[in-house]
């Protein structure tokens, strides 16, 4: 599973409204509000006869911002339920030395495994 793109997907609403959404982490380069997504790993789903039955994977979205973005945060987590995410949980951070707020919510998706042909 590409839990990536399968993020930006369900976070293309806000790219749309003029909210940069980006794989990666915080980019200075950007001035103002930003959100980034990052791929925190796969983890064992469910197995049958030594294989496995169903992907998991986890991300993290974070919201950069010089000003504390918890609406922002909560739209997100809605967008990313309705996307079929389970929430994960989440926190929120002052970065002391930038002065850069980041809201940060993980969660997680499943989804059916792609059988791989056997070698003969």
């Amino acid at each position: 599973m590409d839990i990536v793109k399968k993020t930006l997907d369900a976070l293309a609403v806000l790219e749309a409204e003029g909210i940069t959404v980006q794989q990666g982490w915080y980019d200075a380069d950007i001035k103002g509000l930003h959100v980034t997504v990052w791929n925190l790993g796969d983890y064992g789903g469910e197995h049958s006869d030594d294989d496995e039955e169903v992907e998991i994977a986890a991300v993290q979205v974070c919201i950069w911002s010089s000003t504390d973005q918890i609406r922002l945060k909560k739209r997100i987590k809605r967008l990313m339920k309705k996307a079929g995410f389970a929430f994960m949980g989440a926190n929120d951070n002052l970065e002391t030395d930038t002065k850069i707020f980041m809201n940060a919510a993980r969660f997680m998706a499943a989804e059916e495994a792609e059988q791989e042909d056997e070698e003969e």
